[in-house]
Formats: C-alpha cells, sequence, structure tokens
C-alpha cells in the first residue's frame, strides 16, 4: 500500500508541475461560480417580485438545470485532460522499461495512478464543497443531505471517467490520441443506450452498459444499488483492463488465453451487472429530507396488504397520441416510471398489449383505411405490426370503447381490475396518488359517488362549464374523481326505485325546478336511512332545495351574496375556511381561497339530530347579501351603508348524525360552480378548488380516497442574501480564487524551473 501512495503523490507532483492541473481547477472554479450565481440571482430576484419560492435546495441543485447537472455535462471535458498522459507518458519516454524493471507490480502502477485521479477529484469535490457552504448561508434550512448524495454521486462519475482515461491512456503512447480517445469511448458509453432498444434481450443489455444518466439519481436525492455497483464495477472493469494491458508486456500468452481472460472478465462484470440491477437486489437510500424519491408511508402499507404479485398492462394503441410511450424503443424510459413501486414489489410484471383501432383523432384520415393508418403508425414507431391485435381481437380481449381506445393500462390482484390512465399535463404519466389508488381499488370495494339527475341538475357527461365532468369521469384529467380511486355514476330520480344508501355521497346541484312528491320520497328514504350527501344551491333557487335543507336545521337565505374587490366581478365570492372544518378533515392556509361565483348565505337552526360545522365562510370586511332582482351586466350595483349590512356568512356547512353503525355525513354549499369545469379552469385567482373538492370527498369516504401521498412541505423557501451580497459571491468565485489559484500556479511552476 505505501508503494501504491508513492506512486500516486509522485504522479500528483508531476501533473501540478504542469499547466493543466492549475488550469483545469481555475476553469472548474469559473464555471461552478457563474453556474451556481446565475442560479441564485434568477430565485432571488423572482423572491423580489413577490413569487413564492419553494424546495430551493432541488430548485437550485437538482433537476435537469439545476448546479449539479450543470457540472456532470461538463466533467467529461477535463478527465481526459487529465488522464492523456497518465500512461502515454511512460511509454513515449521509454520509461515504462524502467517500472517493468522496478520492484513495483503493475496492480500497484495502476492503483497508484488512479489514486492520483482520486485524489484530484477530490479537489474538484472541494470546490463544489464551497459552493455548497456558500448555499447554505444563502438559502434558508438548506437540505444538506440531499447535497452531500449530489455530490458523492459527481466523484463516482469523476472515478468512472479517469479510469476510463487511465486505460485509454495504456494503449498509446500520444498523449493528444489518448485523449481523443477516451472522449469517444465517453461518447460511445452515452450512445450505447440507444442501441437496441426495440430488441428486449439487447435492450437490457445495452442500457445497463449506458453510463448516461448513472449520476442522476444521486443528484436528484436517490443512492440506488445498482447505481453504485455500476460506477464499482467501470472503475474495476477499466482498471483490470489496464492492468491486462500492462501484464501483456511482461508475460506472454497465446491469443486464446488472452481472449478468455478478457471474455472472462466481460461476462463476469455483465453478470454482477445484471443481478445488480433486478428489482429483488437493488437497495436504495433516499437523501432527500422528507423522502420525495420514494413512496409514502400509506402507499408502503398498501402495498404490505398485497399477497400476490400484480400484473399491469399497458394496451397500447399505435393510432393515439401515446402510442410512442409503449413502443419497445421507448421501453426502458417507461418502465422508469414505476421504479418507486417496483422496489417494494419486485415481483410486478409489466406487460404490453399493441393494437390498432378507432379513436378519436384516427377518423379524420377518411382517405386511407384503418388497416393502412395502423400499419403506417406501427412503422413510425417501431412496432410490427405483424403482432398488433386488429381491432376485433382487442375487443374480444378488452373493451376499451369506454376509455376511447386511449393509451391505458389495466392493474390486475386475484382477479379484480382496475384502470391506470394517462393524462393530458406536463407529467402525462400517472403518479404515486394515482397508481395507489388503483391498487386500494383491488383491495377493497371503490366509494361510489352517485349524481342525481331528474330535475335538470348539474351534469357529468357534459364539457360545458357548468357541468361537473373536469372533476368527476374526465378520464384524462389527473384530478377527476375516477381516477383517485372512486366510482361516479349518474341516479336517476325517475328510473330508480330505491338510490342506494351506501354511496359515499350523493350529489344534488343546482336542480331546476322542485321535486314531485314521489322524487322527494325517495330523496326522504335515502336521508332516513343515513344516505351522505353534497347539496349545493344557486341564487334563486332557494324555494327548491330549502325544504330538502330544512330537515338538516339549514336553509339558505334569500338574495345573493356580493364582495367588493377590484380585479374580479361582485358576485365571485372569495370564501375562506373555518378553522372548524378541521374536526372533518379540511384545513388550509390562511391565505387559501375557495371561489364561488354567484353564492347564498347559509342559515343555520341546529337540531337535536345533526351537529352543525361551519366549512367556509364570507369577508366578514368586503361581503355582503343584497336581495331582490339585479344584473350585473346592466345594472349598477354598489354597497349602500344606510341599507347593506357587511357580515361573516357560512357558505359551506357540515351536517353530521351518528348512527348505529355509522356516521352521517351531509355537505351544504351556497353555489353550485365551486367544482364546475369552469371554476376548476380558473386562473387568474388560483383558488384552492380541486383541493377543497378532494378533501370533502375524502372525508365522504371516510378518509380511504383520494389516497393520501402528500408530504411535507419544504422549508428551504427563502433566499437570505440581496442582490449586492450574490455580486460579491461573483466576484470570489470569478476573481478571487482564480487570482490565488493562478499565482499558487505560478509561483509553483517558476519554482520548479529554478530548481
Amino acid at each position: 500500500m505505501k508503494k501504491i501512495f508513492k506512486i500516486a503523490r509522485l504522479e500528483l507532483s508531476i501533473l501540478f508541475y504542469s499547466p493543466i492541473a492549475w488550469l483545469i481547477l481555475i476553469i472548474f472554479i469559473v464555471q461552478c461560480g457563474i453556474t451556481f450565481t446565475d442560479l441564485l440571482e434568477a430565485r432571488e430576484a423572482s423572491q423580489q417580485l413577490g413569487n413564492e419560492l419553494k424546495n430551493l435546495t432541488m430548485d437550485i441543485f437538482g433537476g435537469g438545470r439545476g448546479f449539479f447537472s450543470s457540472v456532470k455535462n461538463k466533467l467529461y471535458l477535463y478527465i481526459p485532460l487529465l488522464t492523456m498522459g497518465l500512461m502515454s507518458r511512460e511509454l513515449s519516454s521509454g520509461s515504462i522499461k524502467l517500472l517493468y524493471s522496478s520492484p513495483v507490480t503493475n496492480r500497484q502502477i495502476i492503483l497508484g495512478k488512479f489514486m492520483s485521479m482520486m485524489l484530484y477529484g477530490f479537489l474538484l469535490v472541494l470546490i463544489i464543497l464551497v459552493v455548497v457552504t456558500i448555499a447554505s448561508f444563502s438559502v434558508e434550512n438548506i437540505d444538506l443531505k440531499f447535497l452531500l448524495g449530489g455530490i458523492f454521486g459527481l466523484y463516482l462519475l469523476i472515478c468512472a471517467y479517469a479510469a476510463i482515461g487511465l486505460f485509454m491512456s495504456s494503449l498509446t503512447p500520444y498523449q493528444v490520441v489518448a485523449a481523443v480517445s477516451t472522449l469517444a469511448v465517453l461518447a460511445a458509453l452515452n450512445f450505447v443506450g440507444e442501441i437496441g432498444q426495440s430488441i428486449d434481450f439487447v435492450r437490457n443489455i445495452t442500457y445497463w452498459i449506458s453510463i448516461e444518466g448513472r449520476a442522476d439519481n444521486f443528484i436528484n436525492g436517490l443512492i440506488s444499488s445498482k447505481d453504485l455497483i455500476y460506477f464499482v464495477l467501470v472503475i474495476a472493469f477499466f482498471l483490470i483492463l489496464t492492468i491486462m494491458r500492462l501484464n501483456s508486456g511482461r508475460k506472454i500468452r497465446s491469443s486464446a488465453v488472452k481472449a478468455s481472460r478478457y471474455a472472462a472478465l466481460v461476462i463476469g462484470v455483465l453478470t454482477i451487472g445484471y443481478f445488480s440491477s433486478l428489482p429483488a437486489f437493488d437497495g436504495y437510500y433516499d437523501t432527500t429530507r422528507f423522502k420525495d424519491q420514494t413512496l409514502t408511508q400509506n402507499s408502503r402499507q398498501l402495498l404490505e396488504k398485497l399477497e400476490e404479485p400484480i400484473t399491469i398492462t399497458a394496451y397500447v394503441n399505435v393510432l393515439n397520441s401515446f402510442a410512442h410511450i409503449g413502443a419497445p424503443k421507448f421501453r426502458i424510459m417507461d418502465l422508469n416510471q414505476f421504479d418507486k413501486y417496483t422496489r417494494f414489489l419486485p415481483n410486478l410484471e409489466m406487460k404490453y398489449v399493441p393494437y390498432y383501432d378507432y379513436t378519436l383523432n384516427s377518423r379524420d384520415e377518411t382517405d386511407k383505411s384503418l388497416e393502412e393508418r395502423g400499419r403506417r403508425a406501427a412503422t413510425a414507431y417501431g412496432y410490427d405490426f405483424d403482432k398488433l391485435l386488429k381491432p376485433e381481437e382487442i375487443r374480444e380481449r378488452i373493451d376499451l370503447v369506454p376509455e376511447l381506445n386511449v393509451f391505458v393500462r389495466t392493474v390486475e390482484y386475484d382477479g379484480e381490475t382496475a384502470f391506470l390512465r394517462m393524462f393530458y399535463d406536463m407529467v402525462g404519466y400517472p403518479e404515486e396518488a394515482e397508481i395507489s389508488a388503483s391498487i386500494k381499488r383491488l383491495l377493497q370495494k371503490p366509494p361510489v359517488v352517485g349524481v342525481l339527475s331528474g330535475s335538470d341538475e348539474r351534469r357529468i357527461d357534459r364539457i360545458g362549464d357548468r357541468a361537473y365532468k373536469d372533476l368527476t369521469n374526465t378520464h384524462n384529467a389527473r384530478g377527476a374523481l375516477i381516477n383517485k380511486g372512486f366510482d361516479v355514476t349518474e341516479i336517476s330520480v325517475d328510473s330508480i326505485e330505491v338510490i342506494p344508501s351506501d354511496l359515499a355521497a350523493l350529489i344534488v346541484a343546482d336542480p331546476y325546478g322542485g321535486y314531485s312528491e314521489e322524487q322527494t320520497a325517495k330523496l326522504d328514504r335515502y336521508i332516513k336511512a343515513g344516505g351522505n350527501m353534497l347539496i349545493a344551491g344557486e341564487p334563486g333557487k332557494q324555494s327548491v332545495l330549502n325544504p330538502l335543507l330544512e330537515k338538516f336545521g339549514l336553509s339558505f337565505k334569500a338574495g345573493t351574496l356580493l364582495q367588493e374587490t377590484k380585479e374580479f366581478e361582485l358576485d365571485l365570492i372569495q370564501a375562506e375556511v373555518t378553522k372548524e372544518a378541521s374536526q372533518i378533515g379540511i384545513e388550509f392556509e390562511d391565505d387559501h381561497v375557495i371561489s364561488l361565483p354567484g353564492a347564498v348565505g347559509i342559515s343555520i337552526k341546529e337540531t337535536g339530530d345533526y351537529k352543525i360545522i361551519p366549512v367556509l365562510q364570507t369577508d366578514r370586511k368586503s361581503v355582503w347579501n343584497e336581495e331582490g332582482s339585479f344584473d350585473l351586466e346592466t345594472d349598477t350595483v354598489v354597497f349602500e351603508p344606510e341599507k347593506d349590512v357587511r357580515n361573516e356568512a357560512p357558505v359551506a356547512v357540515a351536517a353530521t348524525r351518528k348512527l348505529t353503525d355509522k356516521e352521517q355525513k351531509i355537505m351544504v354549499v351556497g353555489d353550485a360552480d365551486f367544482m364546475s369545469n369552469g371554476e376548476l379552469g380558473r386562473f387568474n385567482l388560483r383558488p384552492k378548488n380541486y383541493e377543497f373538492a378532494f378533501k370533502m370527498f375524502k372525508w365522504f369516504s371516510d378518509g380511504e380516497f383520494p389516497v393520501d401521498t402528500s408530504r411535507p412541505d419544504p422549508i428551504d423557501n427563502t433566499i437570505l442574501v440581496t442582490q449586492d451580497e450574490i455580486s460579491w459571491f461573483e466576484i470570489i468565485f470569478l476573481v478571487g480564487l482564480p487570482i490565488v489559484l493562478g499565482f499558487t500556479g505560478a509561483f509553483t511552476l517558476i519554482n520548479r524551473r529554478r530548481k
């Protein structure tokens, strides 16, 4: 070991007696400084403009555009310049013969030279640590464990690059050739993952060999054993290759023996790599503060209940816009989206069933037959058309017409099946909340939400602003209840004899006219049986719904609530969540509002049967009740102190009643638009209507759905330094440290020449 240290020290001294080592350190400092200060400056400017910042540690350092990623993307430029002379210098000068005759082994030579690169890599890490130290004083409650994990990943990448560069340097006496060859190998190792992705067996091998993205898990908060072992294997593989290369100059072996030794090394590395990448052998450590890179406790507890393997089958219509997701060449990327689950479910089976059939956007091309379109799409996405199921074949296997024949997955367990959909948003893929909800549906009966029809109530099958489709059953909307674990069905009060009392909730929303005696009798029986209800009214519908509300000791007040604001229409009520609402699990921040366009106040007259809990209330400083008829588009309506009174009126109330075997839950809201398509799409106020609706239905489902996958709010949300202080950081990185290193390097080089 002493000889290895001596060789490493000698190699470092040679390295620092050349300008290249100093120049790389200076350039690295400048690039790190520019990247970090630019990222920090942009966030501080955004903070000054009043924008809300969150999770600044990940925002500044993680992700594809963060500091760590920027450093990672430049490392391949530095390492070849450092390693190009490690062995090439010995070969070109002839000193390799002296090494052969010296009392050191080839293994000691290679390990010593590699250790010198490890030590130089540690200097690069120290520069990153300087950045992290400054960041710790610049960002409130920075996540140091996350940062150390990212630095560890970058250091492993440096060592892997150094091992590759050392091997390439042993192949040629020309340093420039060694540097260029190292760059070529690094490029090949990044590109090899693209080779053979359409072939199952080849795909797994080439993907594992690829070094592209291997450090991404580290810099995003996850230390995975398969990535750690990969780096160890790559380093060991190229170091052993280098030792074998040198040994060939000392020992004469036949070509067959040499080939068998190299083959054994390759097979051994690939075998270890293959088994280490299997989910059953993949260990991990989440370095993020709130374990953002792994499943929440609720999801893990859910998976522990599974007694048999589950199967996820992707039905890929090649004529659908998501067809590329299921294509063979994107298979690895698709499978990686479920990594959080395969860690806990190593026996999770993923299947793909490609087919072609009509979709909403495939009927436009009337000049070509369905088969011609399917063949063309299959060719474009890399499918084998002969292996695609025909329309009649897929229909025999599964009915996907209700899913509009789009890309959809099924989750199967113990004879039960649930759908898992893709979504038309920035993410696209189902996330933990949707996947866990689908799995939970297989373990227990999903709650059913009924929407009453019979008096022109709000509809769940229309896309207009007043309808409820987006919240309830839009297949490709992440926020729809059907993607959160619920079943949603229309309940026709005329065609059904008895409304099922086991509904999670029966929605009665803005009926046009009153209910007949027969319809009212059905509703009365449902209420007496302990059925849960959501009753949503509108101004002008008091006479229609008050007879129903009186059963709970409630009523809608006459008139319409108005709110004075500078930016919005008068009848847009910005309601606040009450403190009492926490009793039923509805909690929000003080500055969060629920928008209710056109609302009425609720009068409370408690009865002995129901416990009344105010849930939403108006702002007493700006809201008043305007009675009589008026039109805000044509009439001038203003607050008149002589006759109008501002008040804090409840606009959503919960009523509960204890029964023998359950608790009856009633929610009354003085507005039916709060969960409509139009209001959920509001962007100028950014209300919390979606979140409010989810919490409300979670209450109705006794906390079972939606599955709670929330984590604590991030606490690193504030920049602690000013623009002037950031400017000083720039001076330190761009002027101070480079000058210090430059003078140190110049002094070292001049002093050596004098000697």
